[in-house]
């Protein structure tokens, strides 16, 4: 099974943004996740417009699923790895 994907801003830390708070949910659930990190300019995010229609991050994809807002990503890391 491949690992999920976490598109993000590239803030060197994960406290400074909604992206380091999606990454801290799935660090602190023990979930293992690729993290690929996207342009400031939301202009130069074409991946991330095809995976969700709008350009901003972060956005998790999880096989079939993409989850995009740091609050959805947290509830989603919550739902499927509720114990770890």
């Amino acid at each position: 099974m491949d690992k999920p994907v976490l598109y993000r801003c590239p803030t060197p830390t994960n406290s400074l943004c909604s992206c380091g708070s999606a990454a801290k949910a799935l660090k602190n659930a023990g979930v293992e996740f690729e993290s690929r990190k996207v342009p400031f300019s939301k202009k130069k995010r074409p991946e991330v417009v095809e995976l969700t229609g709008q350009s901003r991050v972060p956005v998790l994809v999880d096989g079939e699923e993409v989850i995009h807002d740091s609050k959805r990503i947290k509830e989603y890391v919550e739902d499927k790895w509720p114990n770890r």
